[in-house]
């Protein structure tokens, strides 16, 4: 087991950390457990192309050196405002919550957060938003800083996305535990009433 998960992490530092499901997978990690796990095809990292597939070829075969990969001057996302309907659908999908906005709000792109997944191009429900060169003309380097930053980004959101859930479980749990509560004093109450009723009744005999 613990062979494997060193086998994971290593592929899974080897991938350029765009979450963008190219491959099939939910992230890159998920992909790297199916590569070492389902003897998943090692050609499906689109953005990474041959060079990474190269690399995981001599990961699994035990070579412990990671070469540095590139994506040279990389798009990132950008939205026409003036387009922009507030729909809050790209918020949804981006990965490592580079878009920020209101619903029926403009929405804006978080340059240098942006790592060009593209996964948000495709679900806009009015075509206003398109890939650019990123201002800085940077390139997509991995392993590193960039890439390790924008994992960072990533898991930030799901944990996010986890608190969010959990706090909507207890609230719903609260509002039922009240809801009862309220039907077990509404069922007492007609109880009481239903006694006095028949006690008055018998008085009245």
């Amino acid at each position: 087991m613990i062979h494997k998960l060193s086998f994971i992490e290593k592929i899974t530092e080897a991938l350029p950390q765009l979450q963008c499901k190219k491959c099939g997978y939910d992230d890159c990690k998920s992909y790297a457990s199916a590569v070492v796990n389902q003897d998943e095809k090692l050609n499906k990292c689109e953005p990474g192309k041959q060079h990474t597939q190269n690399q995981l070829r001599k990961i699994l075969k035990g070579e412990e050196e990671i070469d540095l990969n590139e994506i040279k001057q990389y798009q990132i996302a950008e939205i026409n405002e003036s387009e922009c309907i507030g729909c809050t659908i790209c918020i949804k999908v981006c990965p490592v919550d580079a878009i920020v906005g209101a619903k029926l709000q403009k929405h804006f792109i978080i340059n240098q957060q942006c790592n060009g997944c593209e996964l948000c191009i495709s679900q806009c429900p009015v075509d206003c938003m398109k890939m650019v060169n990123n201002p800085k003309s940077l390139s997509w380097v991995w392993p590193g800083k960039q890439a390790e930053k924008s994992r960072g980004y990533y898991f930030n959101r799901l944990r996010r996305i986890e608190s969010i859930r959990n706090n909507r479980r207890i609230n719903t749990k609260q509002s039922h535990k009240k809801e009862s509560i309220q039907q077990y004093i509404k069922d007492a109450i007609a109880r009481e009433t239903k006694k006095y009723k028949k006690i008055k009744e018998y008085g009245q005999k």
